[in-house]
């Protein structure tokens, strides 16, 4: 695994401002307009015994499709599910993995097919939504790119610390993002931006359980995913993160 030395990088300011298209649970303006990550046709996808998590990287991973995930349940990593597509939309497919009443909810921002719950904390209570007064990065690695925004956010919560140092892996060099100069911008918006603008698509999910988007852990609050061929699954290396190394919790036997 090649690894590279942190920096602390320097921040600077330019406004950028980017379009925000939104989705939820389909209503009647958005079937009549569709956005065009949903109006993408998909000819054939198998879902073969994947959690709802890898099932959302396939999708992903196979249509070029960066997304974002913000909330990520034990459930959603460990029951395996099974779907067969063909000749039908991405916002169809969508409809089916994340539909049926559990209180997912999905929009489209940035140009990212974003993921969130009903159940997820808004406001304050979410540090993805921290706006970040300045953010400026060169050219680099998305993996890098993850990292300016990580010590940039750590730095907003906790300015008596002036620099950083330690191993990490650098990531894909030839999946680029930037540079990027920002003004204001909440954080789930630079990781969209991240996912979406390099030169391959990738995805971001939260690394923390339900309920704890409030709180910057040592290892960050979010992962990125960096889409491979052919698409690989992500969902136990996650569920160790997130929920330690105890095996999968065993399904209830019917009484």
């Amino acid at each position: 695994m090649r690894s590279a030395r942190l920096e602390l990088y320097l921040f600077a300011s330019v406004l950028i401002v980017s379009p925000m298209v939104r989705n939820g649970s389909l209503n009647a303006a958005q079937a009549t307009q569709p956005t065009p990550i949903l109006a993408k046709w998909v000819s054939s996808l198998k879902v073969q015994d994947l959690s709802l998590v890898d099932a959302l990287l396939r999708l992903g991973q196979q249509e070029r499709i960066p997304l974002g995930i913000e909330y990520v349940s034990r459930e959603a990593l460990e029951k395996p599910i099974s779907e067969d597509f063909h000749n039908t939309t991405v916002g169809e497919i969508v409809q089916v993995l994340l539909g049926g009443g559990r209180g997912y909810t999905w929009r489209v921002r940035d140009g990212v097919l974003n993921v969130s719950h009903s159940s997820v904390a808004t406001g304050k209570a979410n540090l993805l939504n921290r706006v970040l007064p300045e953010f400026v990065m060169r050219r680099c690695s998305v993996a890098d790119a993850s990292n300016v925004l990580y010590m940039s956010l750590n730095s907003q919560l906790h300015p008596e610390v002036t620099g950083y140092a330690g191993d990490y892996n650098p990531g894909d060099m030839q999946n680029l993002v930037g540079p990027l100069e920002l003004r204001n911008a909440p954080v789930r918006h630079i990781l969209n931006l991240i996912v979406g603008a390099g030169d391959k698509r990738s995805a971001w999910a939260v690394r923390v359980q339900p309920g704890c988007l409030n709180q910057l852990p040592p290892g960050g609050l979010w992962t990125i995913m960096e889409y491979q061929t052919p698409p690989r699954p992500y969902a136990e290396e996650l569920r160790r993160e997130i929920f330690g190394r105890e095996p999968p919790a065993s399904p209830k036997k019917a009484e």
